[in-house]
């Protein structure tokens, strides 16, 4: 040896003796280690040292017996040291210590007396008893070394052989001090311990880079390289760099659903990790409901962490009670492709030495969380096995909760195992010797495309155009269709299946004629698959299976044909096949169909599943044709996306749920329940809906036509029956031209099943006593010769049918009996036995529900003359909108081909959404409420199409009704609601299928979402009500359950009805109560009040003495047609004549104008042809007090109501009434005739205040006094002035009143009359407080202003010139205010009835009183006073507008009237006595309500006035030219040279009060002289239109008034206040006489 090795050896025997005795600094770096001696300890031995540190975690010390299973691990965990050993009894943890990371010194000692291990830090001790395999650890031989602060990284490389617990390589390794290392072995001696080999080891004294500079950020841990220069671990942080300086990119892997990552330590001898806590955090995205995510576990132990149904589920079992814990938020899925994160941790909490306590905690997105405990014998989870993403067969991993593997996308996936921390993606994308990746994967987030799986979901799903992928079919009526399969000389299929349902149709391809010539199909029949191929000259049918297929595993199907020859292989089975006849071609023409078949499509009779309607449900992928992959996914997406799906799992429908009602059967299904409700007398898919049933009564029938004849090989039959009659013939089939038939009857109370194939008969005879008026079921399957029958719940009789033939050739189907028209050569034998009496329901075959297809219009060629029944409504899984803000969000309504929606619903709301789900392009399905009926709108990409339902009545009345949404064909499209059928046919050359896409909103939208409807879509509010039995294309989904995607608030389970309803005073002066589904709001449009009840003031203005106008107007350009009209307002004045309210067309002479007249409300419409008026002249309006106006115009007729009083009718019919036309010479009106008008066109401007044409300037008549609470059709032009709205424009004297005054009276009017004038007040009762006056001059019979069209009698009388008025005290106020009466017929006047005199026939004249029916009152009483009647012929409610004598008229009879609150009076004349009249023209002045002021009464001398010109009517209300001209706005009714009278409250504007007093003038002109001196002593009332004498210097005799009933406060009852009516004297038969 030389002395440079001498000198070596020397300094590395110093540096080891040093180290062993003084101690030694581990740096932690990731190749540092420190390696020992082997350790023989036999059954007694032991092994100490000594440590100091910093860090909580770290390896301490590791030694096993060279890779069989006994091992010793010490470590550093959270501040604690725990031995993890195990001595061939299974693995063991002991625990002591707690914050030993405290940089003092601390000894451990492990030691073993026989079967009892023992943990000793400091003098804290823990042991653990474990049956030892051999009482040696190992041999010296073999054991490994002991290595402390980690392994060499050449150890770890060969984990797989060398290393007991390879998961000991993933432990941090140990940052600090370490020293006396020391043994005892066999022998019971103690020895130290020197070290053999190192790195990263340096002596505890020396300083480093490290010590003087730490360049390390972000908690990267600094060590010292071999060249001494600081280095920085970043490993076990999110950073990285040389100083960790920059943050790492997150790892990401993208998995399809082969992929997976995973570890199995078994394999490789290896122990597993135990540890007592774990914690899991990753992150994903996927679009896929069910899937594995995470599996830990060893044996029975596991952790299984995966997706179901969109929410995250985690099981745990170890050793105990198996513990779920599921988080699936309400309204929440996490499958919506976007990232969420999970977050799942267990710690174990030893309780006693057998029993200890675990919780599992599992978090999402930080919101979600949900805990779940178990206690059992255990401290520990033992992981032997990982999988990240799935497994080969994921239904077989312990606690598996889905046949799925994870397709989608992971990220930042890390578990924790007590001190291992393991960054999974990372690991496996750096190539660990312990992780495994199975298949290709990316290590980047890539949306799943080409290569998923699709899953056909029913049996009506198919294929449509040509790409590769996995899909998945979830409907049996759905199917992709790909372009045909060419394969003339030679040909290949490929693809694998997987599916758990034994029925349905997977490919087919037709030939040029589908029923003889060329076709190919690959079916599914009882689990096993059949191949069926034509070439023209023969078929050939082949069973590929020896096994079963249906059992939910990936199967694999190839096929392969050169000419005649072929062969098809599933899985490693291979079945050779030739083809019969000389054709070596396979000749296809059309779309080849993958999955189902689309309607109208035949096929031969050989394909049986085609036939029967059944298509294939389950998954498929990997379709590869002639060579060429095709994309199935791509494929789904373009076509039926929402039936097509392109992931593949069975997760969804499940029988667990008991989803079947009524008794219905249920059967798991691929992803989906199959309900059996053949037992039942409810259809549907969970039996929800009442069957349809039909009544025979031994001459009805029902008759299925063909347009040809139909051969089929296999039939599925079903119905129920009940009937008392032991024989009947139940449905047989016949041709034109076979014999063939099938037949099925009763026969004795037996069911009789006959089959004629060819000129061979079968007879089967099954069940007992049918006729016993019970409900049977019968269910017959015949697939070729092979025949099933059975009735109830019998077990089936099964037969053969004779000969060779199995081809069933028939043309119609006939139920009940056979008709009349059917071919001779079948009816003589089913012509023996009778017609079927009784009744039938849920008649299905092949596919088809008959009776529902009947009531639902669906078959063209059906003959229905048995009679329909309805029983009692069922409704299921009912859900509540309790609000138009709810929606229901759920998957995506399939209906790319096919529609068939059902549902229930009732509601109190006219309009709302009610269903609705947008598709690709232009493409949408809408139901929605309108006005009360049910509109479908639909759009299949060239036009939107609308249906609207053909009920009578509306449907929101709070019942139940059923919708029916059918596409019985491509262009053909039927809303039924109830029992009532819409149908519309689309034009054809556009789509014919329907591409939706996204959610079906149920109940309404988002609210962001009505402003993106497409415009045809009326509603802009969702739908309040109830909503039940959801039927969508065969599934049955419940609205309310917990799996649905979206569910907003105010939606809620379960039917409930108003909670607040209407009551007779929810609503305030006269508001119409609306119900509503959870309260009720109050229509105030027609009471001149506002706020939620109508109690609070409207928008008032006050109109001034200087004239004012408020002016609405309409935009221009968008004026409205209006064919009804409603207005309704409020208002006080004093006025007697006034313009309040003016509508005006912009177009046309149409018009509304509201009128005050001689203290009356008149409202005057004309709507292009003639003026109508209709008022209230039983009530002054100019009181003072607030008054409210009802007017509602419906086309030419109308209605008028003042305050509580009678409602006054206007119809116009083609001839102009006489009362009519002499109102409206009085009201100035113009008069048409002809044909009667109904829509006011182009409404343009609203005048409120009086009236001014364009071109004036002056307002005419203007008004004076408060208006308030307009309302015209819904407008409220008052408040739009008080907000200023720039339609509305202000002008003159009008102000905006902040409260509305009480009444106008609280300011009497302005009197210009001096005090000397005034009539000094009398004692007593004042005169003319309250007084009525009763006045003769029934009058000439003419109206008041037509004195030119009129010529006065005279009657002579007695000779009295003279009025003699009659006093009356005042009459008490009523306490309450009377109802209005009814409208009554017209009638003639009743016995004993006689002529009226002249004072008891004026109208206006005495008490003005009107029968409701005629004109006049009703004699209540009995009394002998004379009522007023008009002619039969005249409408009675014209009777308010008549304001003139009649007694001349010759079409009015004379009648009966009676002055309210008189007694008997004598009669004036007798019975036979003619009527007379007077040429004066008289009119009653009737005081206010409240408070009384005295009236001044006088009568003016008929003098005549000055002739004064007329001016022509202004030019913006044009009068027809033959109008009277009678009218002058100048009259004068007085000598203003001898009395003036100024009234503020009641000015005169009225030209027809100036007519009024130009009559008086002239026929009083004699007795000027008279009035004149009158006038300097009696007191003046401001109305110009009504001046009487009032003889002072007769005395009166008072009579109290008697108060009987009253109508609408007008006699017959309690006298109204300031509504006064006179009587007459009971001491003297009064007749006053002018002379």
């Amino acid at each position: 040896m030389g002395a440079e090795s001498w000198l070596y050896w020397c300094v590395a025997v110093a540096l080891a003796l040093t180290r062993s005795v003084g101690g030694f600094l581990m740096e932690g770096s990731p190749t540092s280690f420190a390696q020992y001696p082997r350790w023989v300890p036999g059954a007694n031995g032991s092994l100490e040292f000594e440590f100091s540190t910093r860090e909580p975690n770290g390896l301490l010390l590791y030694t096993d017996d060279g890779g069989s299973y006994e091992f010793f691990e010490l470590k550093l965990v959270e501040g604690s040291v725990r031995l993890h050993y195990n001595l061939g009894g299974g693995a063991r943890l002991l625990t002591v210590g707690r914050g030993l990371n405290d940089g003092s010194w601390h000894r451990v000692k492990v030691s073993r007396r026989q079967d009892r291990t023992h943990l000793t830090v400091d003098t804290e001790t823990e042991s653990r008893v474990m049956k030892a395999l051999s009482p040696n650890f190992g041999t010296p031989e073999t054991n490994s070394f002991v290595y402390l602060g980690g392994l060499p990284l050449l150890l770890t490389r060969q984990v797989g052989s060398r290393l007991t617990l390879p998961v000991v390589t993933l432990e941090p390794r140990f940052s600090g001090r370490l020293r006396g290392l020391s043994y005892t072995n066999v022998d019971g001696l103690s020895r130290s311990q020197n070290i053999i080999a190192s790195q990263g080891v340096r002596e505890e004294t020396s300083t480093g880079d490290c010590d003087r500079h730490n360049p390390c950020l972000n908690g990267g841990r600094c060590y010292s390289g071999d060249q001494g220069t600081a280095r920085c671990d970043c490993s076990q942080i999110y950073y990285e760099g040389p100083y960790c300086e920059r943050e790492r990119q997150t790892e990401e892997i993208t998995l399809r659903g082969r992929e997976y990552v995973w570890w199995d330590l078994r394999r490789s001898g290896g122990q597993p990790l135990a540890s007592q806590s774990d914690q899991l955090t990753l992150s994903f995205k996927t679009r896929h409901p069910a899937g594995v995510l995470f599996f830990s576990g060893d044996g029975k132990d596991y952790v299984n962490m995966a997706l179901r149904e969109g929410g995250v589920l985690v099981t745990l079992d170890m050793g105990g009670d198996p513990l779920k814990v599921t988080v699936r938020p309400e309204n929440v899925r996490f499958d919506d492709n976007k990232w969420h994160t999970v977050s799942v941790h267990r710690t174990v909490k030893e309780i006693n030495g057998h029993t200890s306590f675990c919780t599992l905690a599992v978090t999402v997105d930080g919101l979600y969380s949900k805990k779940g405990t178990t206690a059992g014998p255990f401290s520990q989870l033992s992981s032997s096995r990982l999988h990240l993403g799935g497994a080969d067969v994921p239904a077989l991993l312990p606690g598996a909760e889905t046949r799925s593997n994870f397709v989608g996308c992971f990220r930042k996936v890390e578990y924790k195992a007590d001190s291992v921390k393991l960054d999974l993606i990372r690991t496996a994308r750096q190539g660990s010797p312990l992780l495994h990746v199975k298949g290709k994967v990316d290590y980047m987030c890539l949306e799943v495309e080409a290569g998923d799986p699709i899953s056909f979901t029913t049996q009506e799903s198919y294929l449509d155009g040509p790409e590769n992928g996995v899909v998945k079919f979830t409907r049996p009526d759905t199917a992709l269709v790909l372009p045909s399969w060419e394969a003339a000389e030679q040909g290949s299929v490929s693809f694998k299946m997987r599916t758990n349902e034994p029925d349905g149709l997977i490919m087919f391809n037709s030939g040029t004629m589908a029923a003889q010539g060329d076709f190919f199909a690959l079916e599914l029949l009882e689990g096993h698959l059949y191949l069926h191929l034509s070439l023209g000259s023969g078929s050939r049918r082949v069973k590929a299976t020896n096994r079963r297929v249906d059992d939910g595993w990936w199967h694999e199907v190839t096929l392969n044909r050169d000419g005649q020859a072929g062969r098809i292989t599933v899985d490693e089975g291979a079945n050779d096949f030739t083809m019969p006849g000389d054709s070596h071609r396979l000749d296809l023409d059309g779309a080849l169909y993958v999955g189902g078949l689309s309607a109208g499509i035949e096929v031969p009779p050989e394909v049986w599943a085609g036939r029967l309607g059944k298509g294939y449900v389950g998954c498929m992928r990997d379709l590869v044709i002639n060579g060429v992959p095709s994309d199935l996914a791509s494929f789904a997406k373009k076509q039926d996306s929402g039936s097509i799906v392109n992931f593949c799992h069975s997760d969804g429908g499940s029988c667990s749920s008991n989803p079947c009602m009524h008794g219905g059967t249920c059967k798991e299904g691929w992803g989906r329940f199959v309900c059996d409700c053949s037992q039942t007398s409810f259809v549907g898919p969970t039996c929800g809906k009442d069957a349809a049933t039909l009544s025979f009564d031994g001459g009805q029938y029902v008759k299925m036509l063909s347009a040809e004849e139909i051969n089929t090989q296999a039939e599925d039959i079903s119905f129920r029956f009940r009937t008392n009659r032991p024989v009947g013939l139940l449905l047989a089939t016949t041709s034109n031209l076979s014999s063939d038939k099938l037949e099925l009857a009763l026969q004795a109370g037996k069911l009789r099943l006959t089959v004629t194939l060819g000129d061979k008969d079968k007879v089967v005879h099954v069940g007992n006593g049918l006729n016993d008026q019970q409900w049977h079921s019968v269910k017959l399957i015949r697939r070729a010769t092979q025949i099933s029958l059975q009735v109830d719940n019998e077990a089936p009789t099964l037969d053969h049918t004779m000969g060779r033939h199995s081809i069933l050739q028939y043309r119609d189907l006939h139920i009940g009996m056979i008709g009349n028209d059917s071919n001779p050569r079948q009816r003589p034998a089913s012509d023996s036995i009778p017609a079927f009496i009784g009744q039938m329901q849920s008649f299905y075959i092949n596919g088809k529900y008959v009776f529902e297809m009947a009531r639902a219009g669906h078959l063209s060629r059906l003959e229905v003359t048995a009679v329909f029944g309805r029983g009692p409504q069922v409704v299921h899984h009912p859900v509540t909108f309790k609000s138009r803000a709810g929606f229901v969000a759920l998957p995506q309504l399939k209906a790319y081909s096919t529609t068939n929606i059902y549902f229930q619903f009732k509601t109190l709301q006219p309009s709302g959404l009610l269903m609705y789900n947008g598709g690709k392009g232009h493409d949408f399905l809408a139901l929605e409420l309108v006005n009360g009926h049910v509109h479908l709108t639909f759009n299949l990409g060239d036009r939107p199409i609308r249906i609207r339902d053909n009920n009578k009545m509306a449907l929101n009345d709070n019942k139940w009704h059923v919708v029916t949404v059918s596409r019985p064909s491509s262009l053909q499209h039927t809303l039924m609601v109830d029992d009532n059928i819409a149908t519309v046919t689309n034009g054809g050359g556009g789509s014919d299928t329907l591409d939706l896409q996204g959610f079906l909103y149920l109940g309404g939208v988002p609210p962001e979402m009505y402003t993106m409807l497409p415009r045809h879509v009326a509603s802009r509010t969702g739908f309040e009500g109830c909503m039940a039995s959801l039927d969508l294309n065969g599934e049955a989904p419940d609205p309310a359950s917990k799996d649905i995607p979206i569910m907003a608030n105010h939606v809620y389970p379960g039917c409930e009805g108003p909670s607040t309803k209407c009551h007779r005073n929810a609503c305030a002066n006269g508001g119409t109560c609306v119900q509503q589904w959870n309260s009720y709001s109050c229509n105030c449009d027609m009471t001149s009040f506002t706020g939620p009840t109508c109690s609070d003031e409207s928008t008032a203005y006050e109109f001034g003495h200087g004239s004012g106008l408020v002016t609405f107007q309409y935009p221009e350009g968008r004026w409205p047609d209006s064919r009804r009209d409603l207005l309704a307002l409020g208002f006080m004045t004093h006025q007697d004549d006034a313009v309040v309210l003016r509508l005006d067309s912009a177009n046309s002479n149409d018009y509304l104008e509201l009128e005050i007249v001689d203290g009356n409300i008149f409202m005057i419409y004309n709507m292009g042809t003639e003026d109508h008026p209709i008022g209230e002249i039983l009530s002054k309006v100019n009181d003072g007090m607030y008054h409210v106006v009802r007017f509602i115009r419906s086309g030419p007729n109308a209605t008028v109501q003042v305050d509580d009083y009678e409602m006054r009718e206007k119809n116009p019919s083609e001839v102009i009434q006489l009362s009519d036309l002499k109102t409206l010479k009085k009201l100035r009106s113009g008069i048409w005739h002809g044909h009667q008008l109904a829509v006011f066109n182009a409404q343009s401007r609203l005048q409120i205040g009086g009236r001014r044409s364009k071109r004036a300037t002056n307002i005419e008549r203007p008004f004076q006094g408060v208006v308030s609470g307009v309302v015209l059709n819904g407008e409220r032009p008052l408040d739009l002035a008080a907000e200023r709205d720039p339609r509305v424009e202000v002008q003159g004297d009008v102000h905006l009143l902040m409260n509305l005054p009480r009444d106008l009276n609280s300011q009497p009017p302005a009197d210009s009359l001096n005090p000397w004038q005034r009539t000094p007040p009398l004692p007593g009762p004042s005169p003319g407080e309250g007084d009525d006056l009763v006045f003769s001059g029934a009058g000439s019979g003419c109206d008041m202003d037509d004195e030119d069209e009129c010529i006065p009698e005279f009657d002579t009388g007695s000779g009295d010139d003279l009025i003699t008025p009659v006093y009356i005290p005042p009459t008490q106020p009523p306490m309450t205010k009377p109802p209005p009466r009814t409208y009554m017929p017209d009638r003639e006047p009743g016995p004993g009835g006689r002529p009226c005199d002249d004072e008891d026939c004026y109208i206006g004249s005495g008490s003005g009183e009107f029968t409701p029916d005629n004109g006049g009152m009703p004699d209540m009483d009995g009394g002998d006073d004379t009522d007023l009647e008009f002619n039969p012929t005249h409408h009675p409610m014209l009777a308010p507008d008549v304001i003139h004598s009649e007694e001349h008229d010759p079409t009015i009879n004379g009648g009966r009237r009676k002055d309210p609150g008189s007694g008997p009076t004598t009669p004036s004349r007798p019975d036979h006595a003619p009527p007379t009249s007077t040429p004066t023209d008289t009119t009653t002045s009737v005081p206010p309500r409240t408070p009384y002021h005295p009236t001044t009464t006088t009568y003016s001398p008929p003098t005549p006035p000055p002739s004064l010109p007329q001016p022509p009517p202004p030019p913006e209300y044009d009068y027809p030219d033959f109008y009277p001209d009678v009218f002058n706005n100048n009259d004068v009714s007085t000598n203003d040279d001898v009395i003036k009278k100024d009234n503020s409250h009641d000015r005169i504007h009225s030209e027809a009060a100036g007519s009024v007093a130009l009559i008086i003038s002239i026929i009083a002109g004699a007795l000027i002289i008279v009035i004149l001196i009158i006038l300097l002593v009696l007191k003046i009332k401001g109305r110009q239109d009504a001046q009487y004498k009032v003889d002072e210097s007769k005395s009166y005799e008072g009579m109290p008034t008697l108060q009987t009933p009253m109508i609408n406060g007008q006699g017959n009852g309690t006298v109204k206040p300031g509504d006064r009516r006179p009587v007459k004297k009971q001491s003297k038969d009064v007749k006053e006489w002018y002379v």
